[in-house]
């Protein structure tokens, strides 16, 4: 390490999942509204569910016990197309839509990887710039709460 370079803080958290993780602060996820019926979460942070897996974990760092499997989209369906509206760019002080990141929520029924679906209508949109985070629920949308996930 480069002595004008400072070691990243960490934050250390008890999980239930992964046990203890240290946690760089600037990998910090931060959902000022939280996540739709978690409102009180506000902090997250993304972890590589394996190598060369296109699934990540969504780990809340405020309960340890709850942690989402995410994906991108554009995986399973290359025309995924959301429209970021004014509240949602202001909020994640996002000046160009190209400069965000987005997943969907995962469901795995257990034992059955074979039915899992993603709620398409809910992206989790992040801002790559300054990690703040939010859901994003379209109303009016074709796309579906339990899409099922078939690759492309």
């Amino acid at each position: 390490m480069s002595a004008d370079k400072p070691a990243p803080k960490l934050l250390k958290v008890q999980t239930s999942r992964f046990g203890e993780i240290s946690v760089p602060t600037e990998e910090i996820l931060t959902m000022p509204l939280g996540m739709v019926g978690f409102p009180g979460l506000r902090r997250f942070v993304l972890i590589r569910h394996r190598d060369n897996s296109p699934f990540q974990w969504l780990q809340s760092l405020d309960s340890p016990d709850v942690a989402f499997v995410v994906v991108s989209p554009l995986l399973f369906d290359r025309q995924y197309n959301i429209h970021i509206g004014s509240a949602e760019m202001k909020l994640l002080e996002l000046d160009n839509p190209e400069n965000a990141q987005i997943f969907v929520v995962v469901n795995i029924p257990h034992g059955q990887p074979e039915k899992m679906t993603a709620n398409l209508r809910a992206p989790v949109v992040i801002n790559i710039g300054n990690r703040l985070a939010t859901q994003i629920v379209m109303e009016n949308s074709d796309y579906d709460m339990r899409q099922p996930l078939k690759k492309e």
